[in-house]
């Protein structure tokens, strides 16, 4: 934030808000199932609460901001899960969805100044990167308990064998091939250690002995692995080579059984350590130019994306490990609980791209100018409202709700225009408490008389006009939307006749005191 708060004065915009969740909540509640409109509210307010710690400057603020965006997303995803028929999912999705843009744009705005950083914006763009490394890791996870793969690699390492010319030439060439691993892995472990003691000097001196470059090996000896490696897997070479131990009555024995495995294993696991060393360095050197000049912020924006994926793979992992049968979540291709979890990754992963398209276009709109940046959240929020009221009347939606949702839209539009201009001139914590309750008062009886109008006409002047028309619907609808239409074109125009800006506590107080000019004359 900067010294001036611009963003909407507080109780105006908390007024916005507030009406938008009670009506779009009622308006829900009145069409669907109630549990699925309160799962929807939640992750929507999760989202809403995690934006406003988001626009914070403490890492352990964004830290939590992140966590409930991510888990918003998840409880969205979850609503669509429970959802039966599209037309449920609609309501569930949208009603919530409206009240969040104009909660959003109430505590801390929707769309930022094009100078100023997007806390929310870097955050999904990051939290996508995460998510799916998380999902691969699920899938993974998912493929190795599918296929049983600790049981497999038991198996594998118990019968492990292979000829003995094989074992002999692979043997040469992993022996090789350590040599050539240790002189990337000493440079390594030398830039991990910094400041190294006597131990550690004479440690890596000796792993310089053993390491030798590739041009340092002799070309001879090259050719010579390399020649024992196209023969060994010619079956006239095995055979030669069976008959050549077989020749040796004791040591042939024993050769046989060396060379078969129980060498391959100690140097396979060498050969494993020197590669992960290597691949953490370069892991390392990834997350270092990832997490950039400023490592604290960025990890408190990937907060959220780290920590669900890493909570779902332990309880998956707790789960699968436990032996647990009972379906807590289904599972899939015999995967234990780590299916679920990809599921589970994966809509939270749609919800987050779907909120980032919600903003990339709000952003664009604004770009375009046609859209005020300080108002997106509530025109798009108030929008989405009147919409969803209007397809809420499709679906049985009794009038005076459709009425009550109309009207509310219109109020939350305008509370939170006003309070955008107020905090835009005067800031967000000016003393504007008359001006403000003035101004919401007087939009809340035009709008109080319209539906009273609207609802005289509709139960009283049109049975009087048309008594014996049982289908009189149609004819009532139009007269009730024209009187509709009139009374926001008036409150339009009562709108654009109001000059003066908002008025604080002190210059009422100073109109109060000041004396009328006379004329000297």
């Amino acid at each position: 934030m900067t010294e001036l708060d611009s963003r909407p004065a507080a109780s105006s915009a908390a007024l916005a808000g507030t009406v938008a969740v009670l009506v779009s909540l009622a308006l829900a509640v009145a069409v669907v199932d109630p549990i699925l409109v309160l799962t929807g509210f939640v992750g929507g307010l999760c989202i809403a609460a995690g934006v406003w710690a988001l626009r914070s400057d403490t890492h352990d603020r964004i830290a939590g901001g992140s966590v409930a965006v991510v888990i918003g997303a998840g409880v969205f995803c979850g609503t669509a899960l429970l959802a039966t028929e599209y037309w449920s999912l609609v309501v569930a999705l949208g009603f919530p969805l409206a009240a969040t843009l104009v909660v959003i744009d109430a505590s801390s705005g929707l769309v930022p100044p094009t100078d100023a950083t997007d806390e929310l914006t870097a955050m999904l763009d990051e939290s996508f990167v995460v998510l799916v490394v998380g999902i691969c890791a699920t899938i993974v996870c998912a493929v190795a308990a599918a296929v049983r793969l600790p049981w497999v690699l038991v198996r594998v390492v118990a019968g492990f064998s292979v000829q003995p010319l094989v074992g002999f030439v692979t043997l040469q060439a992993g022996v090789l091939l350590t040599l050539l691993l240790l002189d990337r892995v000493t440079e390594t472990l030398e830039s991990w250690i910094p400041a190294p003691t006597a131990t550690t000097d004479r440690t890596l001196g000796r792993l310089d002995l053993l390491g030798t470059s590739w041009w340092d090996v002799d070309r001879y000896v090259k050719a010579a692995v390399g020649l024992q490696l196209l023969v060994a897997f010619v079956p006239t070479a095995q055979g030669l080579f069976d008959r050549f131990l077989d020749s040796l009555p004791v040591l042939g024995s024993a050769l046989r059984v060396v060379l078969s495995g129980p060498l391959h294993l100690p140097l396979v696991a060498g050969l494993l350590t020197l590669l992960s060393i290597l691949v953490v360095e370069r892991l390392r050197q990834w997350l270092l130019q990832w997490l950039g000049d400023n490592p604290g912020r960025l990890l408190a924006r990937q907060a959220g994306s780290i920590v669900v994926p890493v909570v779902l793979l332990l309880g998956a992992l707790v789960l699968t490990a436990a032996g647990v049968t009972r379906r807590v979540a289904p599972t899939y291709a015999g995967g234990g609980h780590y299916g679920s979890a990809t599921v589970l990754l994966l809509g939270v992963l749609i919800s987050v791209v779907a909120l980032r398209g919600l903003i990339t276009l709000l952003t664009e709109l604004v770009g375009a100018e046609l859209l005020s940046r300080r108002v997106a959240g509530f025109a798009a929020g108030s929008g989405l409202l009147f919409v969803m009221t209007l397809l809420g009347a499709e679906h049985g939606l009794a009038p005076i709700l459709v009425l009550v949702g109309s009207a509310a839209a219109l109020l939350v539009w305008d509370a939170g225009a006003h309070a955008s201009s107020i905090g835009h001139q005067l800031g967000r914590d000016a003393e504007t408490t008359d001006s403000e309750f003035v101004h919401v008062t007087g939009t809340a009886a035009v709008l109080a008389g319209a539906i009273l109008l609207v609802m005289l006409v509709r139960y009283v002047l049109i049975p009087i006009a048309v008594p014996t028309t049982s289908a009189g619907l149609s004819l009532s609808s139009v007269v009730a939307l024209g009187l509709v239409l009139l009374a926001i074109a008036a409150f339009t125009l009562a709108l654009n006749a109001h000059d003066g800006g908002p008025r604080t506590s002190s210059d009422r107080s100073g109109t109060r005191n000041e004396q009328p000019a006379t004329d000297g004359d």
